[in-house]
């Protein structure tokens, strides 16, 4: 059965949930301890664990901030995101590839409004709301779900900086930055246009935590053979195309190539 969510777009989802000595049943037989979970890891795919509750009071609050304020995608930006405009894009994008949100008509395809599915998702989150997350700042949220995530483990931090020690003398390196108490991941490559060869910065991405800039790093380093081809398309052709490229392979589990 197709859950027509422009029909019941006012009703929040899992409205057709059968519930059951406290187990929740959809569709499909698969059976739930709450709707959330039905949510969470029948629809979205996601692993049950102790991090669901801080990424989808997140995940409300995106939604709900969407919305009210669609024609605000700047100021989102900077409010969700702390203005880094390359995870923006991933959520986004995200967003829109489980069909929350519709592509936008006349700026981005990335800043559409809500889908009827997401609006209906929108009402249950808030339906099934954990009270004592109602007056939580935003940035205590985003601190939650950054603090959920594991550290640093030392054995594969050692593996980065020996891997970085190794491919530094590269004419394109990757490399891992903090600047100005954002965590940077950074491709630099030589300009040979003046009479003098200097490295610059052709690229670069920021993230408001080390684990996140760590993960793309390591995605990067198992990709060491393309690097090259990747300067020349920063170079060439600016760096929202190279940033473009990578969340395109990324969002595709690197079926698409390289």
């Amino acid at each position: 059965m197709e859950i027509d969510f422009k029909a019941a777009r006012d009703l929040p989802w899992g409205w057709w949930l059968r519930a059951d000595r406290r187990m929740f049943e959809d569709l499909d037989g698969r059976r739930w301890h709450s709707v959330r979970d039905a949510f969470w890891e029948g629809r979205l795919n996601f692993p049950s664990e102790r991090t669901a509750p801080e990424q989808l009071e997140f995940l409300l609050r995106f939604l709900t901030a969407i919305s009210t304020r669609p024609w605000d995608a700047r100021g989102l930006r900077h409010e969700m995101m702390g203005g880094d405009l390359f995870l923006w894009r991933f959520y986004r994008s995200w967003l829109l590839s489980v069909g929350l949100t519709l592509p936008g008509q006349y700026m981005s395809p990335l800043e559409g409004p809500l889908s009827d599915e997401g609006h209906s998702a929108m009402l249950m989150l808030q339906a099934t709301r954990e009270p004592e997350w109602i007056d939580v700042p935003m940035q205590e949220v985003i601190d939650a779900v950054r603090g959920a995530m594991p550290g640093s483990d030392p054995a594969g931090e050692a593996a980065r900086d020996r891997f970085e020690r190794a491919v530094a003398g590269r004419r394109n390196v990757f490399a891992r930055e903090t600047m100005g108490g954002r965590h940077v991941v950074s491709l630099t490559g030589f300009e040979t246009t003046g009479r003098m060869p200097l490295r610059r910065v052709i690229w670069s991405a920021s993230f408001g935590d080390e684990v996140t800039r760590d993960t793309l790093f390591a995605w990067l380093a198992e990709r060491v053979d393309c690097w090259d081809g990747w300067a020349a398309m920063a170079y060439g052709k600016g760096a929202p195309v190279l940033t473009h490229h990578i969340l395109t392979l990324l969002l595709a589990g690197d079926a698409l190539g390289r």
